[in-house]
């Protein structure tokens, strides 16, 4: 189910800068596009903390269900060193080219475990600030 326009709204309230990228007939929003401040999450300890803006595109039609991917649209795969981001693997569907993705590490289990009330866009994006504001070094993903 996508996200309805009030929720969408809510979210917006939060993440000033959150736009819709795909709607339905219905105004029910199917695709986001979000710019979240996180850290630059390099390996390298005294580089992790420093600030870094990401730009995501997210398919949010299934939030109830389970966590989307999130590609990462900037910056560049080059740029990337957050220990949390995979390189890119897939076909993003909304460039057309591969993209860097989140790892979402355990956030996906516990997602499926609160109640689906609670899946909101906003709390999304929260889940999705947080992992971009700090590193799991364990991550295999960098």
């Amino acid at each position: 189910m996508a996200v309805a326009p009030h929720e969408f709204l809510q979210a917006k309230a939060q993440f000033f800068d959150l736009e819709p990228l795909v709607t339905d007939r219905d105004n029910w929003v199917t695709s986001v596009a979000v710019t979240l401040r996180g850290i630059l999450g390099s390996a390298n300890t005294s580089l992790r903390a420093r600030p870094q803006d990401y730009r995501l595109l997210v398919d949010v039609g299934r939030l109830r269900d389970e966590l989307p991917v999130v590609w990462i649209f900037s910056p560049s795969d080059s740029e990337i060193q957050h220990v949390n981001i995979f390189r890119p693997r897939e076909t993003c569907p909304f460039t057309g080219d591969r993209r860097p993705t989140l790892c979402w590490g355990t956030t996906d289990s516990a997602w499926r475990h609160i109640p689906q009330e609670n899946r909101s866009l906003s709390n999304f994006l929260e889940a999705a600030r947080q992992v971009l504001a700090d590193t799991n070094m364990q991550s295999r993903a960098r």
